[in-house]
């Protein structure tokens, strides 16, 4: 990581050094460019960073890199940075850790198009928040520590997670709420991230494509038309444990994280029958899922 003092003028000073964060040809200001940051958001993580010492948080970022730290890291600069307006402050760090992973992608020769995909994560969040609330904020620092510790990635349509899970790495699928559904899409995917992890992770060939997720909760048959895409991609899986029942599927499904089941929209089939369900008691489980295997061994579709 290089950092830069450049010049900037300013009819009041006269003038004054600005730090920028270098990684390679790239700094914090383009990265936000290129992942379509909110303008407004882009600005006040801008404007604190000129003003910020990183050193302050360099432990903190480089332990996002190990799996089993990064929690405990992210919880640690929540303190460090407190109080911290809209979580502006960690966003920063994010992005700033976002920014140091960059050499990591170039090292592996892992493309542009994957590193940006996935770094636009913030920029989705940010919407998603917006969309529920009305208020431009960012609410998802628990878990961007992946996307900055390169732990997962946006390959097409979805996100693979290396998990490290009792002492063994599963890749975990993760559905963004942006991602194209169709068959065809998830194949892509699929494919794209089975030669994914064969060129830049070898070592975990032979590991399992796992889901978990209230979209193979098995109930949604009795509320989908067969040959939709959530039941096609239901399909691609075996179901080893039905999970714990969730609440989660409200912020997806209504686009809100209100439990007052009689304002909920009814636009779409299964927004009106999933309705239907809950009210009448029904409950819908985060279940788990495993990539199903094809004849020759490997995973289905890829």
């Amino acid at each position: 990581m290089e950092m830069r003092r450049t010049f900037n003028e300013n009819e009041n000073t006269g003038g004054f050094f600005t730090e920028v964060y270098m990684e390679g040809n790239m700094n914090l200001k383009e990265l936000c460019k290129k992942i379509n940051l909110q303008p407004e958001i882009a600005n006040r993580v801008l404007d604190f960073v000129h003003g910020f010492d990183f050193n302050i948080v360099n432990k903190q970022l480089k332990d996002f890199l190990t799996y089993e730290k990064m929690g405990e890291a992210q919880i640690e600069l929540q303190s460090i940075l407190y109080p911290d307006e809209d979580n502006i402050k960690i966003l920063a760090c994010m992005l700033k850790a976002s920014l140091d992973s960059y050499h990591i992608y170039k090292e592996k020769g892992i493309g542009d198009d994957i590193y940006f995909a996935t770094m636009k994560c913030y920029t989705r969040f940010i919407d998603e928040t917006y969309r529920m609330t009305g208020r431009l904020y960012f609410d998802r620092y628990w878990w961007t520590t992946r996307q900055a510790g390169c732990h997962l990635f946006r390959i097409g349509s979805l996100e693979y997670e290396m998990k490290h899970i009792c002492n063994s790495i599963i890749i975990g699928i993760h559905i963004p709420s942006d991602a194209d559904f169709s068959p065809s899409s998830v194949d892509d995917s699929l494919t794209s991230a089975k030669r994914f992890f064969r060129k830049h992770y070898p070592q975990l060939n032979g590991c399992e494509f796992v889901c978990h997720s209230w979209l193979l909760d098995s109930q949604l048959k009795n509320m989908l038309k067969e040959g939709s895409n959530i039941l096609s991609f239901q399909n691609r899986f075996e179901i080893f444990d039905k999970g714990q029942a969730d609440t989660e599927f409200i912020q997806w499904l209504y686009n809100t994280k209100s439990t007052n089941y009689q304002d909920w929209p009814e636009k779409t089939s299964l927004q009106r029958n999933m309705k239907k369900y809950i009210i009448a008691g029904g409950e819908i489980r985060n279940a788990y899922g495993r990539l199903k295997e094809s004849k020759n061994g490997s995973a289905e579709n890829i």
